[in-house]
C-alpha cells in the first residue's frame, strides 16, 4: 500500500503524553485496565474487581492495556468515567513514569467486522485514538469467531503497518502486541496469520495461559519417556505446564509455531476471580519454570495479567485480594527485592482538614527488616511529598477538584514498599446549594432532582441509583447539564 498522509491527524498538544517510552530490551509486567464500572459479582466465583484511576496502578506495571476498543464498522474508544483530556492527563503521568499504556483491540464479546478497503480509516481511527489518549501502541485481543471474521486477519495487520511507519517517520515507536489463547498458536491455528503478517512489526506477544481448561500439551519426555498430557487446569503439574509450552512456543517445537522468547510474555489471571481456569496457586510454579527456562537459554520478556482490576478487587466474601499477582510477580520480573525484603505497604490512607487548597493526609506505620526511614506521597501518580512521620499536608490544590493518592514506605537501604490502597479526594468548593448538593455514589435518585458534579450542575431525567459508571457527563441520558446563572 501506498505512503499515506496522516498530518490531518496531529495533534497540537505537546505534553507527556505525546511520549511513547520504549520498551525495548526491558522486563515488563503488563496488566490490563478494565474501562466500564464494576458491578456485583463479577467474577468466576463472585467477587468484585476494582474501579481503578491510570494513576492508582502500581509502578512496576509498565505497560498496561486498556480494554477495549470495539464496535460495529471501524472499531473505536471512549473513557467510560473520564473527560478526554483528564484520561490523556493520566496516560501522560504513567508516560513521564517510563510507563507504556497500549489500547487493546477485541475483547471476549467484541464483534469485529472489517472488510478490504477499511485499511486506511482503520489506520486513520487508531492515529485518532493516539493523538487524542496519548495511547503508545495497540494490543490485538481478538477472541473467538473475531480472529478470523470477515477480512480481519488482512486488514487489521496492513492498518498496524500503516500506523507504526507513520510513527516510525516521527521518530516515534508505536508498540504494537497481541494477547492470544494459547491454542490458536498450534501450526495453522486462527492466530498465526495475525503473527506472520506482523512479522519484523510486532514487539511481543503474550498468550492466555488461562480459560482453556483440559487443553494442553504432550509432553513425550515426561513420565519417564512414557509421556504425558500435561493440562492447563491440572494444579499438580503447574510447573511443567508452564515450562514445556513456553519452551515449545519459544522453538517452534510440539507442534506450536516459534516466537522469540525475547519477545515472549506468558499470561496469567490475577486470582481465582479474573478467569475460569488458569489461577497459579503456588507462586513457586511461575518461578521455578522462568529458572528453567533461563537454564535452557530462553530467557522470555515478562509476564501479563487479566487484571490490574482484579489484581486490586476483592472475593465474594470481602477479602481484599490485595495486589497478590503484583507482588508475587514484580520482583521476579523486575530483578528487586524478594517480598520479605521489602518493608510492608502502609495501612489505612485516610484524609482530614479538607479545604479548598490543601488536605492532610495520614496512613498506618509500615514495618520490614530493617528501619523505615521515610513515607512518599503520591498526588495522582506523581510524589509530592516525603516524611519521617505518619501525616503530610498537601498543599496548592484547585478547589472543588477531585485528587487521587497513595503512599509507599522506603527503609534505611532505600527499599521502596508496595502502594497503599488508593484514596480518592475532593477539596472544597463554593457552599453547595441546597438544591444541588454534591453528586454522591449509591445514591437512589428521582426524576428532576438537582446535583453537583465537578462545578456543573444537573438535573436528573430518570429515576436511577448511582454507580461510578453513570456520573452526570458521562450518563447523559439520566442527567442534563443546566446552565448556572451569571450574577448581575
Amino acid at each position: 500500500m501506498s505512503k499515506i498522509d496522516f498530518s490531518l491527524l496531529k495533534s497540537p498538544i505537546n505534553d507527556p503524553a505525546s511520549l511513547m517510552p520504549s520498551i525495548a530490551n526491558k522486563k515488563i509486567l503488563m496488566g490490563f485496565w478494565h474501562n466500564w464500572a464494576a458491578g456485583h459479582g463479577d467474577g468466576y466465583q463472585g467477587g468484585q474487581f476494582s474501579n481503578l484511576n491510570l494513576v492508582d496502578i502500581p509502578k512496576d506495571y509498565n505497560v498496561v492495556a486498556v480494554a477495549f476498543m470495539k464496535g460495529h464498522g471501524i472499531p473505536t474508544f471512549k473513557p467510560y468515567n473520564f473527560s478526554d483530556d483528564e484520561f490523556r492527563r493520566q496516560v501522560g503521568v504513567l508516560n513521564s513514569q517510563g510507563r507504556a499504556v497500549l489500547i487493546s483491540l477485541g475483547g471476549a464479546d467484541a464483534h469485529i467486522e472489517l472488510h478490504k478497503g477499511d485499511e486506511q480509516p482503520l489506520a486513520n481511527e487508531i492515529i485518532r485514538l493516539v493523538e487524542v489518549y496519548g495511547f503508545d501502541g495497540l494490543d490485538i485481543d481478538l477472541e473467538q469467531s473475531a480472529i478470523d471474521f470477515a477480512d480481519n486477519k488482512t486488514v487489521l495487520p496492513a492498518a498496524l503497518k500503516l500506523v507504526k511507519d507513520h510513527y516510525k517517520g516521527e521518530g516515534k515507536h508505536f508498540i504494537i502486541s497481541m494477547a492470544p489463547e494459547f491454542p490458536y498458536l498450534r501450526s495453522g491455528g486462527k492466530y498465526v496469520a495475525y503473527i506472520q503478517a506482523l512479522e519484523g512489526y510486532y514487539d511481543f506477544i503474550a498468550p492466555q495461559y488461562y480459560n482453556q481448561g483440559g487443553d494442553g500439551i504432550w509432553v513425550q519426555e515426561a513420565n519417564g519417556g512414557q509421556g504425558a498430557w500435561i493440562a492447563q487446569n491440572n494444579d499438580a503439574m503447574k510447573e511443567d505446564f508452564l515450562f514445556y509450552l513456553t519452551e515449545s512456543l519459544v522453538t517452534g517445537t510440539r507442534d506450536y509455531i516459534a516466537i522469540p522468547s525475547e519477545k515472549f510474555v506468558i499470561g496469567l489471571p490475577a486470582n481465582v476471580d479474573a478467569a475460569a481456569t488458569g489461577y497459579v496457586i503456588d507462586s513457586a510454579a511461575v518461578v521455578n519454570a522462568f529458572k528453567r527456562l533461563e537454564g535452557a537459554g530462553h530467557s522470555i520478556k515478562g509476564l501479563m495479567t487479566w487484571s490490574v482490576n482484579w489484581d486490586d478487587g476483592i472475593s465474594r466474601d470481602n477479602v481484599p485480594y490485595n495486589w497478590e499477582f503484583y507482588s508475587r510477580y514484580a520482583p521476579l520480573i523486575h530483578g528487586e527485592p524478594g517480598i520479605g525484603d521489602r518493608p510492608t505497604a502502609p495501612a489505612n490512607l485516610s484524609s482530614s482538614n479538607v479545604t479548598e487548597t490543601s488536605v492532610t493526609l495520614s496512613w498506618g506505620a509500615s514495618a520490614g527488616p530493617r528501619p523505615i526511614e521515610a513515607y512518599t506521597l503520591y498526588r495522582n501518580g506523581t510524589e509530592v511529598g516525603r516524611t519521617a512521620i505518619l501525616t503530610l499536608k498537601d498543599s496548592g490544590l484547585t478547589p472543588n477538584t477531585q485528587y487521587s493518592y497513595f503512599v509507599t514506605a522506603t527503609d534505611s537501604l532505600g527499599e521502596e514498599s508496595f502502594p497503599s490502597k488508593g484514596l480518592s479526594v475532593r477539596t472544597a468548593g463554593d457552599i453547595t446549594d441546597p438544591e444541588f448538593p454534591e453528586w454522591q455514589l449509591n445514591h437512589r435518585y428521582r426524576k428532576e432532582d438537582g446535583v453537583m458534579y465537578e462545578g456543573n450542575r444537573y438535573l436528573c431525567l430518570q429515576e436511577h441509583t448511582s454507580n461510578s459508571g453513570w456520573t452526570p457527563p458521562v450518563a447523559f441520558t439520566l442527567w442534563s447539564k443546566v446552565a448556572i446563572r451569571q450574577r448581575a
